[in-house]
């Protein structure tokens, strides 16, 4: 298994209307309920500046991760990009050891 960090970050320039951003947000995050259902997602949340949100995620691969953040309602829409960081867990602390495993 591997582990990713994802930021998302919305775009500068969004091409739909307040009402509809609102929309896709919790079309997104019921979108991330499935993952969490299926238990490839730990946390997710949005950053400080509301300019997006953080997810930590894990798979089978880049390529697995990449699949599923492009059916993302935000990604779909264009409201938002992703920029997708693997990394190796070296400590964690004792409750989410059955995460990581």
């Amino acid at each position: 298994m591997k582990y990713f960090v994802v930021e998302g970050t919305f775009k500068d320039t969004i091409s739909i209307n307040k009402s509809e951003v609102q929309i896709a947000i919790a079309d997104h995050l019921a979108y991330l309920d499935k993952g969490f259902e299926e238990k490839f997602i730990l946390t997710s949340g949005p950053k400080a500046s509301e300019r997006g949100g953080i997810i930590i995620i894990k798979g089978q691969s880049l390529e697995e991760i990449e699949n599923y953040l492009s059916k993302d309602p935000l990604k779909v829409k264009g409201i938002q990009d992703y920029k997708i960081v693997e990394f190796k867990l070296h400590k964690c602390q004792p409750m989410l050891k059955e995460w990581f495993d």
